[in-house]
């Protein structure tokens, strides 16, 4: 293996999706951006990238499909919420745990969710509450999200490592 592949598996470059912040390997086009865009000469991981390129999309149609949903469960709050702060709350409220801060206003950490007068932030919590502990849907796009999304790490720790060493 050359140094320059060694220095790639090494410095593990990522990307990160829009809304859930999540990080995953670089992409093709982001290697292509990159100082190591000469590896894509190595079709066997030029092919390992594409099947990254394929999961990366999935795991993107999958976030939208996740915001569409969430969307439309709080179509009624529709003026109070900021929809990709919502969408990554509930996510992480799912996967880690957590919970939003009721105020004059709703953050989940630092992003502010929700705003309205009290009994609108009551209501919404209160809907929040109920489909992060029983939407089945959106548990499962959910973890459809976070399994797919560490898989895309264990391709790049398998495949892309073993399609480097050949080279």
């Amino acid at each position: 293996m050359n140094e320059d592949a060694e220095r790639y598996l090494k410095e593990r470059i990522s990307i990160t999706l829009p809304i859930l912040d999540i990080s995953v390997p670089c992409n093709t086009t982001c290697i292509m951006m990159s100082k190591y865009k000469h590896l894509l000469s190595i079709e066997n991981f030029k092919a390992q990238l594409e099947i990254l390129d394929s999961l990366i999309n999935l795991i993107e149609d999958k976030i939208y499909t996740l915001k569409y949903e969430i969307e439309d469960k709080f179509s009624q709050y529709k003026a109070n919420i900021n929809i990709d702060n919502l969408v990554y709350a509930i996510y992480k409220m799912v996967e880690e745990g957590g919970n939003m801060v009721l105020g004059e206003k709703i953050y989940f950490g630092s992003k502010e969710v929700a705003y309205g007068d009290y009994t609108v932030l009551i209501g919404f919590h209160n809907l929040v509450e109920k489909i992060v502990k029983s939407d089945s849907n959106i548990r499962s796009l959910c973890d459809e999200i976070r399994y797919l999304s560490e898989s895309t790490w264990e391709h790049f720790d398998k495949n892309i490592r073993r399609s480097l060493n050949e080279s």
